[in-house]
C-alpha cells in the first residue's frame, strides 16, 4: 500500500516538528536532515497492511486536527512550529485514548528510523566503531 506523496509530505512535517534539528541542548540532526523517507519505504514494505493503514489514518486525522481542536482552517503541515508543538501539546490532555496517544505513536515511529542511524547515534554518545553500517534504507540510494 504506497503513500501519496502529500500523505508523505504531511508525515516529513510531523516528524520535523516532533524531532527537530539544532535544538538548544539538543541534536543538530533532526528528522528532516535523514532519510526518513526511505524508512518509511520499508516500514510500508514490511509492516503488516494494518500498521501502515493504521499510521496512515493517523496521519490524516492529525493533518486535519486544528479544524477541530483549534478551530483554525488550517491544516498541520501550515501551521508555525509554535502553533504544531501547541496541538500537540493540547492533544496529550485529550480524554479520548487514541487522539492523546498521537503525538507518541509518530514519536515512536520517527524515533525508530531517526535512532537507527550511526550518525545520530554518536551525536547521542553512544560509542560506535566506525565501520558501524548504516540501516539498509539509510544506505545512499543506487543509480
Amino acid at each position: 500500500m504506497n503513500w501519496w506523496s502529500f500523505e508523505r509530505r504531511w508525515l516529513a512535517a510531523i516528524w520535523a516538528t516532533i524531532l527537530p534539528s539544532g535544538t538548544p541542548g539538543g541534536l543538530a540532526l533532526g528528522a528532516s536532515d535523514v532519510p526518513l523517507d526511505r524508512f518509511l519505504d520499508q516500514l510500508i514494505a514490511l509492516a503488516p497492511a494494518r500498521v501502515s493503514f493504521g499510521a496512515r489514518a493517523c496521519v490524516w486525522l492529525l493533518t486535519f486536527c486544528p479544524l477541530l481542536v483549534l478551530g483554525r482552517f488550517a491544516l498541520f503541515p501550515s501551521l508555525e512550529t509554535e502553533a504544531r508543538l501547541a496541538l500537540l501539546d493540547k492533544l496529550r490532555s485529550s480524554d479520548v485514548y487514541l487522539v492523546r496517544e498521537l503525538p507518541i505513536l509518530f514519536k515512536m515511529l520517527g524515533a525508530l528510523g531517526y535512532a537507527g542511524l550511526p550518525e545520530v547515534q554518536r551525536q547521542m554518545g553512544i560509542p560506535l566503531d566506525d565501520d558501524t553500517p548504516r540501516p539498509d534504507w539509510a544506505a545512499e540510494p543506487k543509480p
